[in-house]
């Protein structure tokens, strides 16, 4: 009996997907990497959203949220900024874990696109760990002049 737990177990653990760099067609966009900066905010990211335009401010971004840790090592960094924007969502600090935030559901009209924004947090029962964090979601779109408009949900 154990023997089966563990086979149903360990098949459930390698059928996850990971979640760098995975195509989101019916968003129009790419997730790039969505998880968590362990710099107790030494990054100088504060809560809210980015719209990367340029490689300038791209190398200035991946600087600040490389001080601590590489957090780029983990996900492809070169983008065509010709063809492409990047949009940042960095929540607060938290001082546990259970936390996350996530860029989603882009619709665009004739002159603005709205990107939603999905914050959760742990349940009341939820085991959390102690440690500090700030979630952050990275997210890859198609170059466009239109305003960006985000609703957090």
């Amino acid at each position: 009996m154990k023997f089966i737990f563990s086979l149903l177990f360990s098949l459930l653990i390698l059928s996850c997907s990971n979640k760098s760099m995975s195509q989101t067609s019916q968003n129009n966009f790419i997730d790039l990497y969505q998880g968590a900066l362990y710099g107790v905010g030494e990054e100088g990211l504060t809560e809210g959203t980015l719209v990367i335009k340029s490689a300038t401010d791209w190398e200035s971004f991946l600087n600040k949220i490389n001080s601590v840790n590489n957090v780029s090592g983990q996900f492809n960094s070169t983008i065509d900024f010709s063809k492409n924007n990047v949009i940042v969502a960095v929540d607060r600090v938290r001082n546990t874990s259970g936390f996350s935030i996530k860029l989603n559901k882009a619709q665009s009209d004739s002159d603005q696109l709205v990107i939603n924004i999905t914050k959760k947090g742990p349940g009341p029962t939820d085991m959390v760990a102690t440690a500090m964090m700030q979630p952050i979601d990275i997210i890859v779109i198609n170059k466009t002049n239109k305003k960006i408009v985000f609703v957090t949900k």
